[in-house]
């Protein structure tokens, strides 16, 4: 039996980032995972961004998670020798003078200071851009690019024999005081295998709410410096962009529909005019959960099993920070935030 400290089983961007950490930690771990184009962390935009919502309020947490979330992930890419990040402002086009009005108020806020770029008065002049109001440019913004930074996570581990493509199998799993998988021999487990987990036996207790989103490609005359975000996000991406997305809870399926497509064109035609060629769209699957907190912690009964998942659209930034706190709490003995403990929901 090969003796490792943590099985991991997935390489979305949780599992790439937990194990990213726990090597770092100094634990011996391994990653299982089964390689397939239909994950959320393939299909998704990787937009981080800390005004968020119908509302344009700050996001939970949005004071740890973004001064140091550029800086975690530029050292991820110094450390794999990639290139994934991609910082740029977001342009929110305002609605009406009265939001304009309260914007400009907030610009004297001390708890919205640091993600104000710069309030426009008037339109920004990007031809087809509905912005007649101005709009808003935030700081702390722009997008990992998720499969280029999979990848290189992938080949590092690899690189140190911590990685197989294989389909985990539960019924070749044995819980006794540590875990047994095949060959390997654990002190723990821990699932960050995204939507599967509605299959889990140790985790399809969860209430997870699984989200389908969908995302046109599209070629369009827009500036490649800037997401453009009200309704839909246009973002720049490898010489496109990307519009997105939707958010269907009952057609779950990673084939995009035509209802879905007509959403994002009705809304995209609300904040852009101008013309526009779709080239394709894709869709995936978010593992989000009931109440938008991710599941985090040991099984109740099997603390040999843990759980690392849950973390929906706003991975990119939630994920750094809880893998960082997740870790400390398995190696050093520290805390969990409640809201997401997954001893939050009972057995």
């Amino acid at each position: 039996m090969e003796k490792v400290n943590y099985l991991i089983v997935g390489q979305g961007i949780a599992g790439s980032l937990l194990a990213v950490e726990l090597i770092r930690g100094g634990q011996k771990v391994m990653v299982i995972n089964h390689e397939t184009e239909n994950t959320s962390s393939n299909k998704a935009g990787g937009l981080y961004n800390p005004i968020t919502g119908r509302k344009m309020v700050k996001t939970w947490l949005a004071d740890s998670l973004f001064p140091g979330l550029e800086a975690y992930y530029g050292q991820l890419e110094n450390e794999l020798d990639a290139r994934f990040l991609y910082p740029m402002t977001i342009y929110r086009p305002f609605y009406g003078h009265e939001e304009q009005n309260d914007w400009a108020a907030k610009c004297d806020e001390l708890a919205y200071q640091p993600y104000i770029k710069e309030i426009h008065g008037g339109s920004i002049g990007v031809d087809g851009v509905v912005d007649d109001f101005g709009g808003l440019e935030l700081n702390y913004c722009g997008y990992v690019n998720l499969p280029d930074m999979i990848l290189a996570i992938r080949q590092e581990l690899i690189n140190k024999g911590c990685y197989s493509n294989e389909v985990f199998d539960h019924q070749q799993m044995e819980v006794d005081n540590g875990v047994k998988y095949k060959e390997y021999e654990a002190e723990n487990i821990v699932f960050c295998d995204g939507p599967m987990v509605v299959d889990n036996p140790y985790w399809n207790h969860l209430p997870f709410k699984l989200v389908k989103g969908e995302v046109l490609n599209i070629d369009a005359s827009l500036p490649v410096d800037k997401v453009i975000n009200r309704g839909v996000f246009i973002l720049p991406k490898n010489g496109r962009h990307s519009v997105g997305s939707t958010y269907e809870h009952n057609h779950l399926s990673y084939v995009p529909s035509e209802k879905g497509i007509k959403n994002l064109e009705d809304r995209l035609s609300k904040l852009y005019q101008g013309k526009y060629d779709i080239i394709n769209v894709t869709a995936g699957i978010r593992p989000a959960t009931y109440d938008r907190r991710p599941f985090i912690g040991k099984h109740p009964e099997h603390p040999e099993v843990s759980i690392f998942n849950g973390f929906g659209t706003k991975g990119v930034s939630l994920v750094p920070y809880f893998a960082g706190q997740y870790v400390n709490y398995l190696l050093q003995g520290g805390e969990l935030m409640p809201e997401v403990d997954v001893t939050r929901v009972k057995l």
